[in-house]
């Protein structure tokens, strides 16, 4: 029990770590700068939680190495997916975007459960669990205002070629997925969630440098930034509450690397979903961080429903 409310917290978790890290966004103006924030105040965070808990800043990296590369992989998923995200979001409005990564992310988690990828324990897909994923997928539409057919009033205007994106937002939803994996088995090799949460925090960190080096290297300095237009400074922008940003992704990689060892990929990562959709539906009607407020409809609360109702039919049938 006490592994599911931990999925479920990451998850929500993640919904309000997007919401603050699209505040500081807007100070910034470039989601790069933004993830190295989110990194940088994650990695200072969890070496004090080591220090104090462990006392003992060492990896095992020895260890780490006997496992196969992709065992790296878990913070360049986190890179690619803030990446992915800023690719496809205008391409697909909002709506569109979250329910392709939301399909992606439900069928590669038990596609990596039943295939065993990344170390995870194999469980077979079946048509009970088939049958469930269905229930995610349609609940998750429901949840974010998109009936059945696809359709959604925030989908990008007519004539765009957007099946290059909706690819591409696809890939981000496997490598959400992916990311549950990895990092589960990374706290396995090293022995410690809060260790291995670092080592991924770091690895995201490194790529995300190599992804702004490239980027400046192409296209300009400028090609970092939103439209071109520089926001604050990293250091001279920096505001305490921005802080929570890698506070909040501790808890979602942290969280994620504990329990996908104990449940599985699958179930983690619809845990997952459960914990985003409810957030957000907190956080709009709330008007967290002064966002407009959206009342939970009938119809959300039902989505909501289904998915919990997807979730008890592939981990508990």
């Amino acid at each position: 029990m006490l592994a599911i409310l931990i999925g479920i917290a990451a998850g929500a978790a993640s919904t309000a770590q997007a919401s603050v890290n699209g505040r500081i966004r807007e100070d910034y103006r470039s989601p790069y700068l933004t993830a190295v924030l989110s990194f940088v105040i994650a990695g200072i965070i969890l070496a004090f939680i080591i220090l104090f808990t462990e006392h003992d800043l060492s990896i095992p990296f020895g260890d780490i190495a006997k496992y196969p590369f992709w065992i790296w992989l878990g913070g360049c998923c986190g890179a690619a997916i803030i990446t992915l995200n800023v690719v496809c979001l205008p391409y697909l409005g909002s709506a569109r975007n979250v329910m392709i990564i939301c399909f992606g992310q439900t069928m590669a988690g038990l596609l990596i459960d039943h295939a065993g990828l990344f170390g995870s324990p194999v469980v077979k897909m079946s048509l009970t669990r088939t049958a469930g994923a269905v229930l995610v997928i349609a609940g998750a539409a429901l949840v974010n205002g998109i009936r059945l057919s696809g359709n959604s009033s925030r989908e990008s205007g007519p004539g765009r070629n957007v099946l290059p994106y909706i690819i591409l937002a696809g890939l981000n939803g496997f490598a959400c997925a992916a990311q549950v994996a990895v990092n589960g088995t990374l706290n396995t090799a090293v022995g410690s969630a809060s260790k291995a949460t670092l080592v991924s925090m770091s690895v995201g960190l490194i790529t995300t440098l190599i992804l702004i080096a490239l980027l400046t290297a192409v296209k300009g300095r400028m090609a970092i930034y939103d439209g071109g237009i520089r926001g604050t400074g990293l250091i001279r922008g920096f505001r305490p509450w921005m802080a929570a940003g890698g506070a909040l992704s501790i808890i979602v990689v942290g969280g994620n690397a504990v329990t996908a060892p104990m449940l599985g990929t699958g179930i983690v990562t619809i845990l997952n979903l459960i914990g985003m959709m409810g957030a957000g539906l907190i956080i709009d009607a709330v008007g967290f961080l002064g966002i407009e407020k959206k009342p939970a409809t009938p119809a959300k609360m039902i989505g909501m429903l289904l998915m919990i109702a997807g979730t008890a039919v592939i981990s508990l049938i």
